[in-house]
């Protein structure tokens, strides 16, 4: 079947209720880090990221019950525990001692370098509780496309008529999955929506003059979390602009901005609603952070 992108039909609102005062923000941040980003909650509370020590050096980490445990693929120069899944398996990214990216898994204490076959290189983004692993991949041509590993079996994902396509999450039945593009037609981001069998709508946040949007996961139930920025040119998208986070909840958008904060990322929601990423403080300094609603405390 041909595979398409479909845009919803029904018109998705923005609202304005979803206010920073929805939410007991949580600064997190690993001792002696220069720079810390939270890039996955499950179930259970636990979440996983990355930090820069002193060095500058990238490592994983896990937060679990307060406590601070580092995740270090064996010589590797970098690893971001990017995702962990209910059972505490954690996939991410790493570079080699040449600098190259591999995706990993590490479970039950054991750690496999992702590589999608014959690619240059492979990006771990997500983990769901089926286990699948998602993320993107380069060919020799430097062209990007996503991924999902599902049953040891991998599957190419490219949105139609795209310049590149990354999968950033999967639902836990590997079928509806949440990504960006970057479209032929305008050359701008744009997130998207992936149905079966191969379906996919476009997810960009309301109001802005040139698509710039990163869905960045999805929970079981249906609730997107992202960034966004508010650029005047596709070149601005993709230099590094101050961001914003975003929820999607029932077709309805709402910007998510940490207070006090010149930009804010929303990179992970559980299903209890828990949102975590991480953003930058007045002074330039990246934390990680923890949302929880409070209307489930």
């Amino acid at each position: 079947m041909r595979k398409a992108i479909k845009l919803s039909p029904v018109c998705l609102v923005l609202s304005s209720l979803l206010l920073a005062t929805d939410y007991r923000f949580v600064k997190i941040d690993v001792p002696n880090a220069i720079a810390t980003t939270a890039g996955s909650i499950n179930a259970r509370g636990d979440i996983s990221g990355l930090y820069f020590d002193a060095n500058g050096v990238g490592h994983g980490f896990r937060l679990i019950k307060g406590v601070f445990s580092i995740i270090d693929f064996p010589d590797a120069s970098f690893t971001s525990a990017r995702a962990m899944n209910a059972r505490g398996d954690i996939a991410g990214r790493i570079h080699d001692a040449n600098g190259n990216d591999h995706g990993f898994l590490l479970h039950d204490g054991q750690f496999t370098q992702i590589d999608y076959p014959g690619a240059a290189a492979t990006v771990g983004r997500g983990l769901n509780n089926a286990g699948d692993i998602t993320g993107n991949h380069f060919n020799n041509a430097g062209t990007e496309s996503g991924f999902i590993l599902k049953d040891g079996i991998f599957h190419n994902v490219r949105v139609p008529n795209s310049i590149s396509t990354d999968v950033w999450m999967a639902e836990d039945n590997g079928r509806v999955m949440v990504g960006d593009a970057a479209m032929k037609s305008d050359g701008a981001l744009h997130g998207y929506l992936r149905h079966p069998p191969g379906d996919f709508q476009f997810i960009d946040f309301p109001g802005l003059s040139v698509s710039c949007t990163g869905p960045r996961w999805i929970n079981e139930r249906g609730e997107i979390v992202g960034l966004f920025a508010r650029v005047s040119t596709v070149e601005d998208c993709f230099a590094g602009p101050p961001l914003h986070g975003f929820l999607r909840r029932q077709g309805k958008y709402f910007a998510i901005d940490v207070p006090g904060s010149t930009s804010t990322s929303a990179l992970a929601i559980n299903d209890n609603g828990t949102i975590v990423g991480d953003y930058t403080d007045k002074n330039g300094n990246v934390h990680g952070f923890k949302a929880v609603p409070k209307d489930e405390q």
